[in-house]
């Protein structure tokens, strides 16, 4: 293993795939959920406050299928997954070309949910192969790199998808693929103020785009190194069982322990996330800017998370600070309250959302950091599946906070609904503060003191190993 993250092949290709597939997932679904926005092109399919169902249907896999996918990640090479996931990625992306190119609504939603049930089964992978590829010194240095530049793939998309929407709006229109039930007032709103083009190249660019992305997240799937399967012995079940039984066994198995409430922190986190990358469409009405600078909140937003991200690994050093995370929920609270209150103003918002976004990877990249080193090889696939479905129930959970303050904040929903991560966000300092962050603390010291005395003992029994050695002789 390579003493320098830059250095290790497999962790650098791990960042490549990692990156482009959460570009795809961003561009896609940003895409698609710009055109149900108020005002979009599909933004009579789904009524107001439509982004939610879209983000429904792409989290739904996760707590399907979480607990399942978690198996094939403890009983196959984590190598081999990512190649089939990768696959499946390219197989998809061509019906994703299609589904733009014809304006097929149904269809958009149905590579929504396909692209779901992709990033289901990457998930356990994505963090449970990091350990085997990086010294344990390294991980939370690791996760705080993996996360920035996810996050900066992420930025390239939802930025993209801002961009690509301004452009794909248009067309879309000047092909007339406008739904024939929408006519009078509605389908004036819709056009108002676009100019139209009858040329259609616009119409596949998007979709091309994802195609390229996921090849070459294939290609680098094929660079990581072969790594060995790490419970090959266990039997893979298609029961409920199978599916569902796995969250069980993996939450009973681990009550009482910190590794619980560190996924329960976790989880938290994304109700947080699912209110707010909803909320920045909204925006586009609001401060009445384009798809391209209201897309771009989420490219501050993803960059400042990464940036404390990396903050984090670096002042971490060869550990992890559990403490980070109180630090990082005071910041959101303070931050998303604000946000509350602001003027219609891009660039007030846009800094102060970013702020926020700064204190989130700090609250973030610890616990991500102890769910890898809190498991072990055998079941950290399968557990790591239970924290994948439970931060999509909490995703899911954001998503529908975020509806209702759309409905019901009156015109000043945008800025108000961000109230309600501030909430979210005070509610998780009370056991944070209280129990969850001095028990992981406790727990790292406990896990370092063992290692030392795993040491001394390695080392005295290699000394009397030697000594033995030289008696005989």
């Amino acid at each position: 293993m390579a003493g320098s993250l830059g250095k290790n092949k497999g962790f650098v290709n791990l960042n490549i795939l990692q990156a482009f597939g959460a570009a795809n997932d961003n561009l896609f679904k940003q895409i698609i959920m710009l055109g149900v926005a108020t005002g979009g092109i599909w933004s009579l399919e789904l009524g107001k406050g439509g982004q939610a169902t879209i983000s429904l249907l792409f989290s739904l896999p996760f707590i399907l299928f979480g607990g399942f996918a978690g198996q094939f990640s403890d009983k196959y090479s984590k190598r081999n997954v990512v190649i089939f996931v990768k696959m499946w990625e390219v197989m998809l992306a061509a019906v994703c070309i299609v589904a733009l190119a014809s304006g097929n609504f149904r269809l958009s939603l149905f590579c929504v949910i396909m692209l779901g049930v992709q990033s289901t089964l990457f998930s356990p992978v994505k963090l449970g192969i990091i350990p085997e590829l990086v010294e344990y010194k390294q991980i939370t240095n690791a996760n705080g790199t993996l996360g920035m530049v996810s996050n900066i793939a992420i930025i390239l998309g939802t930025a993209i998808a801002g961009v690509f929407s301004d452009q794909y709006k248009p067309a879309f229109l000047g092909n007339d693929l406008l739904s024939s039930e929408v006519s009078g007032e509605e389908k004036l709103a819709i056009e108002q103020g676009i100019e139209q083009v009858a040329e259609g190249t616009w119409l596949y660019i998007p979709g091309i785009t994802i195609l390229i992305l996921a090849v070459i997240g294939l290609y680098c799937a094929f660079q990581l190194p072969k790594l060995p399967a790490k419970n090959p012995d266990l039997k893979l079940s298609f029961s409920f069982r199978g599916f569902f039984g796995v969250y069980v066994e993996q939450f009973m198995a681990n009550l009482g322990k910190p590794l619980l409430a560190v996924t329960g922190a976790f989880s938290a986190f994304f109700i947080i996330a699912g209110i707010a990358l909803l909320n920045i469409s909204e925006y586009a009405q609001y401060l009445h800017v384009s798809d391209t600078l209201a897309s771009a909140q989420g490219a501050f937003l993803s960059v400042a998370i990464g940036i404390g991200g990396v903050f984090v690994g670096l002042k971490s050093r060869e550990s992890v600070r559990p403490r980070f995370v109180l630090v990082g929920g005071i910041g959101m609270v303070v931050g998303f309250t604000i946000l509350g209150f602001l003027p219609r103003n891009y660039w007030l918002v846009v800094t102060v959302l970013s702020m926020s976004g700064f204190f989130a990877g700090l609250y973030m990249i610890p616990l991500q950091s102890l769910l890898q080193i809190l498991t072990t090889d055998e079941n950290r696939g399968r557990f790591i599946g239970l924290s994948s479905m439970l931060t999509m129930v909490g995703f899911v959970c954001g998503n529908y906070l975020f509806k209702f303050g759309s409905n019901n904040f009156g015109e000043h929903a945008a800025p108000r609904t961000y109230l309600l991560c501030a909430a979210v966000a005070a509610i998780m300092l009370i056991p944070l503060s209280m129990r969850w962050v001095p028990w992981f603390q406790r727990t790292i010291d406990e896990m370092a003191v063992q290692e030392l005395e795993n040491q001394d003992k390695s080392q005295n029994e290699g000394m009397a190993t030697q000594h033995a050695g030289d008696e005989s002789f």
